[in-house]
């Protein structure tokens, strides 16, 4: 993995959380490469199951599908799965734990939000027994209570490359938020055995 933004890149900041529905703490990243978004993603895929939602949210070309590409080739263990954002087809499953569980990859870009959009995905099916990257959870009138948020945003005041005057130059800002217990653990664990630690 390539070297993140020298000082502080991964900062953690406790909450007063008193319930499921309010976050329990929150990691800031700092990602200089493409590379390093999809080496984050297949950490945060170590140890997924069913029932563990992933909400992507962030600015167009921040990084989202990037990081689900990580994810899925991270948790299928099948490092050149072509992994594209299913903007037109809404959602993309893939087989994993020998075909006893569905990963779900969705984009609801070009959703309302109406539930007549959303019936067809089946999300109290997915949210209970699949695991879930979301991109563009704004479109969800209810999220579930066990869940990690992710935000993505262009860092406009770093470059990766300064040389390179362009977006893709800039560092990305991930904010994750992790909401009930499942995902606080989870956090919590890969922090203790230092996996968070090789992005410093």
């Amino acid at each position: 993995m390539s070297n993140l933004m020298p000082a502080a890149a991964v900062r953690m900041a406790n909450s007063k959380a008193l319930d499921e529905n309010e976050p329990k703490n929150k990691i800031e990243i700092f990602i200089p490469t493409p590379d390093d978004m999809e080496d984050i993603g297949g950490i945060l895929s170590v140890g997924s199951t069913g029932g563990d939602v992933i909400l992507l949210d962030g600015d167009l070309g921040a990084g989202k599908t990037c990081f689900s590409r990580g994810f899925i080739r991270g948790r299928t263990g099948r490092y050149d799965e072509r992994v594209t954002s299913p903007t037109y087809l809404l959602s993309n499953s893939y087989d994993v734990d020998g075909g006893s569980t569905k990963l779900y990859h969705m984009d609801l870009y070009r959703l309302s939000g109406s539930e007549n959009d959303l019936l067809p995905l089946n999300l109290e099916n997915v949210f209970t027994t699949g695991i879930s990257l979301i991109e563009w959870p704004s479109r969800l009138n209810k999220k579930p209570a066990e869940r990690l948020e992710i935000t993505l945003t262009i860092d406009s005041s770093t470059d990766a490359a300064p040389e390179i005057e362009d977006e893709d130059s800039k560092y990305r800002r991930m904010t994750l938020v992790p909401f009930g217990t499942r995902w606080a653990e989870r956090l919590e664990l890969l922090q203790s055995e230092g996996l968070l630690e090789d992005l410093l």
